[in-house]
């Protein structure tokens, strides 16, 4: 059965990779360790504007779908033959680049050693760099770039950030698994994949084969303590799959009976025992040379001179051969032998060697043993203190909330008893009071502001409560509420807003008023008479002209509107104008002796300037006389008829039932019985007027609106 492999990819990286895993029958778990957020616009670097010869450098598929639309504006405003080159780290990156519509630049190594092997990265000297990237990450390209001589900008447009994973229920998925296979494509995630395996009380999981894109990310694993190291091509999904198939197939061939290992034994066994021609076997490792064959025996032959001198040649060669035996035997004594001592010497060396070692590892074999037993026992007990810490906590958490629960408890108890005591009463009741409610506050709008059409109003929405309560009882009450309403419909209705209008236009004409009167336009009156007399008359009247140019006399008993400065014109003015405002307040409070008064003395002072400016003085007399004939203040109803009616009604209804003194209270405040002398100090509820009070007490009541209590 193949492993579970689990994918460690940010949010929607995976989505291929599953699909494709899925075609080849592999068991995917997907748990994204990063994830990948962009920076605002406030907190990305301000954007420099770009140009022909510029190079953009994207170091990763994020890095084009986060920063590419930045530079979108920019890049759509120049033409195609200015645009800078467009470098990117793999076939993903420049996939990504290509959705925008631009072409890209990738090597063949799809990491930043492979960037800088790139031409067009060779002789960039003074040339504008500009690296796309996330926050964080390898230096490497901006040290290398900076050192070949280019301006190097980074432009930061993600970040990556842990993902928060709860490590005890992600390592109860892998355990479910009986075999998993991880995928890290950066140190980055592999670093947060190891904590979360040690802080889930997993980390044997290390031993499980961990797929990784470079050989840097490689050695980082060796590090931190993966047993099962493999290296892809790249970070691409075809390398992904291509390590995942070496490794599958790594795996049956291990667990196959038939495999390469168990074939190559059977091979050596069988050359170790080859059968010789005659069917024994012969031993092909022995050291020691065949035994020589046995010489067929010599025919008996006729004893002449060429037999003897052919027997005389065999001793010779008999004893040519013995002597170079011996020759041969002291030469392997001589020399070979020490050789052969020397390797059997080496050889026990070797073995004192190997059982050393043996004894070495043994001894760390166990210090290992023993200290990660130790380790363990700590991180059991740490874990144990932990657990019992948590649960110490929880089940403080616990109480206080039980506690809390049962304060809540209890008070919701309470409220549903008041709740209970005060929806006692029925429907009839509630429509009850809330008509007489609003006959209380039609009486406080009459008495407070005087406005008529309110409590018209007011009252009609009291009656068709009382209508829709359809009770024979409230007849009494619906006959004094036409009553109110009657006289409130006779009750004449002062046009506050008309009158403020014409105060207004009053005020504005005083600001006009001419307050001195011109002097009169001196003549030359020749006169036909030319006797004497009446050229003394003539020169007299001219002296005199002359005279009152540098005295004028007036009598002490007349205004000296002639003889007014500046300064006196505007407070004259002034004064009309605060004649004319006290009479509008007056109109607008409705208060009618104030009224009278204020126009009557604006009246008299206005007619002081009749010989100043007669024409706006008499249209500001006839206006004055027009408003002196109304009548601001008309009597209004009180409406105590009705209130009465209203209250003996909630009696007849609630008769039946036993009132409490909180309900009668409550009544009272809500008819507006209860005088505020009477009224309680710590409560604000006061007893039920005695004279209206009913002979059984009625349920209890509750008010519609406390906050319009009087």
């Amino acid at each position: 059965m193949k492993p579970t492999v689990v994918l460690t990819r940010p949010e929607g990286n995976n989505a291929a990779l599953e699909l494709r895993l899925g075609e080849l029958g592999w068991d995917v778990l997907i748990q994204p360790i990063l994830q990948i957020q962009a920076l605002s616009d406030e907190e990305a670097p301000p954007l420099q504007p770009l140009g022909q010869g510029d190079l953009l450098l994207f170091i990763s598929a994020n890095a084009v779908r986060m920063g590419l639309p930045r530079f979108a504006p920019q890049l759509n405003e120049l033409p195609r033959n200015a645009l800078p080159t467009f470098l990117g780290v793999g076939a993903a990156t420049a996939a990504a680049i290509s959705e925008f519509g631009f072409a890209a630049v990738t090597p063949e190594r799809p990491d930043s050693e492979g960037l800088l092997a790139l031409p067009e990265l060779q002789d960039v000297a003074a040339r504008r760099v500009v690296i796309v990237k996330g926050h964080g990450g390898r230096q490497i390209l901006a040290d290398v770039l900076g050192e070949r001589g280019a301006n190097v900008e980074e432009f930061v447009c993600y970040r990556r950030e842990a993902v928060p994973i709860d490590a005890g229920e992600f390592c109860w998925r892998l355990c479910e698994r009986e075999q998993v296979v991880f995928q890290a494509n950066s140190g980055e995630t592999l670093d947060l994949l190891t904590d979360l395996l040690g802080r889930g009380g997993q980390p044997n999981l290390l031993d499980s084969p961990v797929i990784l894109p470079s050989e840097r990310v490689a050695e980082r694993a060796a590090e931190l303590g993966w047993g099962q190291v493999i290296r892809a091509d790249n970070a691409g999904d075809d390398a992904f799959i291509a390590a995942l198939k070496v490794l599958d197939n790594d795996e049956l061939t291990d667990n196959d009976g038939l495999g390469p290992r168990a074939l190559e034994s059977e091979t050596v066994t069988a050359d170790n025992h080859l059968p010789d021609s005659s069917g024994a076997q012969v031993a092909a490792n022995s050291q020691e040379p065949n035994p020589p064959e046995p010489a067929p025996k010599a025919k008996p032959q006729v004893q002449t001179a060429a037999g003897s001198k052919a027997d005389w040649l065999a001793r010779t060669l008999v004893l040519a051969l013995l002597l170079l035996l011996g020759s041969s035997g002291f030469a392997a004594w001589r020399f070979v032998w020490p050789e052969w001592q020397q390797l059997k010497a080496d050889r026990a060396s070797v073995d004192d060697n190997l059982r050393a070692l043996q004894a070495a590892q043994d001894e760390t074999t166990a210090t290992v043993n023993q200290t990660v037993k130790t380790r363990l026992i700590e991180a059991e007990r740490r874990l144990a203190n932990s657990l019992e810490q948590q649960l110490l906590e929880s089940a403080t958490a616990r109480a206080e909330s039980d506690a809390n629960n049962d304060r809540l408890t209890d008070r919701l108890d309470r409220l549903e008893l008041r709740l209970a005591r005060l929806t006692a009463t029925d429907r009839r009741a509630w429509l009850t009071n809330e008509a007489a409610f609003l006959a209380r506050l039609a009486a406080q709008r009459l008495l407070a502001s005087r406005d008529v059409a309110a409590a018209e109003s007011l009252l009609a929405n009291a009656d068709a409560l009382l209508a829709e309560a359809s009770d024979p009882r409230l007849e009494r009450a619906r006959r004094a509420l036409a009553v109110d309403r009657t006289a409130l419909a006779v009750t004449p209705k002062v046009d506050t807003v008309g009158l403020y209008a014409q105060f207004s236009a009053l005020i504005e004409q005083s600001a006009s008023l001419q307050v001195v009167m011109a002097p009169p336009v001196k003549g030359s009156s020749e006169t036909a008479d030319k006797s004497w007399l009446a050229q003394a008359e003539a020169g007299w009247q001219a002296a005199l002209a002359k005279l009152s140019d540098y005295l004028v006399v007036q009598r002490r008993d007349r205004e000296m509107s002639r003889m007014m400065t500046p300064d006196w014109e505007a407070l004259a003015r002034q004064n009309l104008r605060m004649l004319l405002e006290q009479a509008q307040i007056a109109a607008l409070s409705g208060n009618q002796p104030l009224y009278d008064t204020a126009l009557e003395r604006a009246g008299r002072f206005v007619d002081e300037f009749a010989g100043a400016d007669p024409t706006r003085v008499a249209v500001i007399r006839t206006q004055l006389k027009e408003l002196a004939g109304k009548n601001i203040s008309p009597e209004l109803p009180d409406l105590l008829t009705s209130r009465a009616a209203l209250a003996d009604a909630i009696r007849l209804i609630d008769g039946q039932a036993a009132m409490t003194p909180d309900a009668a209270i409550a009544a009272a405040e809500v008819l507006g019985a209860v005088p505020e002398s009477e009224q309680a100090p710590a409560s604000g509820a006061t007893s039920v007027d005695e004279s209206r009070a009913p002979e059984s007490p009625a349920p209890e009541t509750v008010q519609t609106d406390p906050g319009e209590s009087d």
